[in-house]
């Protein structure tokens, strides 16, 4: 489910009367960055001895930055939530940051930074208005000075203690980012630098704040798990779920007759929908074919295997649910027919998919799902040693690329994925180069990959953030772009969140996709 308000900014309004910060003329009465003492309330609480909260890596598109990037806190102030974040440019030179930080394309000049409740299970997205993103608006970077960065974000609950920012390059996710309660000032600090002057090295100043220009928008987005078998595949929030069942196990060949085996697939569709699907919302049963035949005969048999599934249902959970089904025929693909696997695609799109939404007490973010699931994890800057390294070469370039695996590690709910791909020439990387999945996966610059539980052979497929768009691509957790390094011999750190596993699974196999499948890469336990 995606929560999005529309806001006024008159008066206090969201941003609780948030006075911009002139570049040209900043604030006299704000004290600096250097001077200014943080109240007790909103300290950021003391990391571990020899632990940083800071990542060195490159972030931008087409001319990356090369920056230590800091994650101090996010604080609360009630109407909203604020993050703080040091960025200190580590180039020779003066340079233009661009759309350096954030995920989205379409914002460039700005810090549209995600930050995930890998515990609760959502994504909360940076205020915006029709100019792009609310906080501090960057300008020229200047070499070893420290800018103090604002970003504006709806509210985050008072339960939630910790959460990960997600940044577009290669330092990638910032996991244990502290949430307090704020009591000081909701926006940067004054600049130490002169109006006009350059800051010297080792200099803190402040971006100033762009002043919002008409509504401003809020979003807060549930997290979709997506995993599959060779029954089901189950596309699940906190909200809502979908369980797409294969119609090559549940029905005999052109027909809405149910296999025998289809009998012990419904028992545990149904016993699913006991215990988690709200009565006050209907039970969605909708039909799919793959792409061979005649459309209006593809429509009826779809609608056909759609009202036996209902019918089925209905059996086992009585009146105590509304029920509605439909057919799409082949209309609604989930992959692509026609290429090498042709058949595995056609088999995928063939299903009836159920889909209802999650009771409150089952689904809900509430202390008693916390304790359901994994902790977050603290704040980490190491990945650990490569655990396995493949290659594979492009065609019809010819070019190599070489991934290194590292040990994966859970994150809430969630396991991330870390590795890291070198372009081993000849010639520069493609601009945008990702390594997308199918149709049903649009979007996602890991797509293409997977995470396998190699006892139960359940995948985990990339985590999306809001419900599944059947008219373009979607948002991932993923670092919004692939390719931040292009030349040869130059490596770029990539990572994807999917459904953590089960506990006691403490390795994986790794499907990556045009490298192959590597098998036992641990999942590591975080300090």
């Amino acid at each position: 489910m995606a929560v999005v308000g529309a806001l006024t900014t008159s008066g206090c309004g969201v941003l609780g009367g948030l006075q911009p910060v002139s570049s040209a003329n900043p604030q006299p009465t704000r004290p600096s960055v250097a001077a200014a003492k943080t109240p007790p309330e909103t300290a950021t609480p003391p990391a571990e001895e020899g632990v940083s909260s800071a990542k060195e890596g490159w972030f931008g598109l087409t001319h990356p930055l090369h920056a230590r990037v800091e994650m101090r806190q996010v604080e609360r102030f009630g109407d909203k939530s604020v993050l703080r974040f040091t960025v200190t440019s580590l180039e020779d030179e003066a340079r233009a940051a661009g759309n350096s930080f954030g995920t989205a394309l379409g914002d460039l000049g700005s810090y549209r930074i995600p930050l995930i409740d890998p515990v609760g299970g959502k994504v909360y997205h940076p205020l915006t208005d029709r100019v792009g993103t609310l906080g501090s608006k960057p300008g020229y970077y200047q070499p070893g000075v420290h800018y103090e960065t604002v970003v504006y974000y709806p509210p985050i609950p008072a339960d939630v203690r910790t959460v990960t920012a997600i940044t577009a390059g290669t330092a990638g996710e910032f996991t244990g980012v502290p949430v307090v309660d704020g009591t000081g000032s909701d926006g940067p600090l004054a600049p130490t630098a002169a109006p006009g002057g350059t800051p010297a090295p080792g200099t803190t100043v402040s971006w100033p704040v762009r002043e919002p220009s008409g509504q401003v928008t809020s979003s807060v987005q549930d997290l979709y798990g997506i995993t599959e078998s060779a029954v089901k595949t189950t596309d699940a929030s906190g909200s809502d779920e979908t369980v797409g069942l294969r119609t090559d196990v549940l029905f005999a060949f052109d027909s809405d007759k149910l296999t025998t085996r289809a009998r012990a697939v419904l028992d545990d569709a149904a016993e699913e929908i006991r215990e988690k699907a709200d009565p006050g919302s209907p039970v969605l049963v909708e039909g799919h074919t793959d792409g061979k035949g005649a459309h209006a005969y593809n429509m009826d048999l779809s609608l056909r295997r759609a009202r036996t599934v209902r019918e089925e249902l209905k059996a086992r959970l009585g009146a105590a649910y509304r029920y509605r089904a439909t057919g799409k025929g082949e209309t609604e693909p989930v992959a692509r027919e026609g290429g090498a696997d042709d058949e595995e695609a056609r088999a995928r799109n063939r299903r009836v998919e159920i889909s209802y939404s999650i009771k409150k007490e089952s689904g809900a973010p509430a202390p008693e799902r916390r304790g359901a699931v994994g902790g977050p994890a603290p704040f980490h800057a190491d990945d650990g040693e490569t655990v396995a390294s493949r290659t594979y070469t492009r065609q019809p370039s010819g070019q190599r690329l070489r991934i290194d695996v590292k040990p994966f590690y859970r994150d809430g709910a969630y396991l991330v994925a870390v590795f890291e791909i070198t372009n081993l020439g000849p010639g520069d990387l493609g601009a945008g180069m990702g390594y997308g999945g199918d149709v049903a996966y649009i979007g996602g610059w890991y797509t293409a990959f997977s995470v396998v539980d190699p006892a139960s052979r359940t995948v985990y497929r990339a985590v999306r953030m809001g419900p599944d768009d059947p008219r373009g691509p979607d948002d991932y957790v993923d670092p919004g772009w692939a390719t931040f390094n292009v030349e040869p011999g130059t490596s770029n750190r990539g990572f994807f969140y999917v459904p953590a596993p089960p506990p006691g699974v403490t390795s994986v196999t790794f499907d990556a996709g045009p490298f192959g499948t590597i098998d036992d890469v641990p999942v590591r336990r975080l300090p």
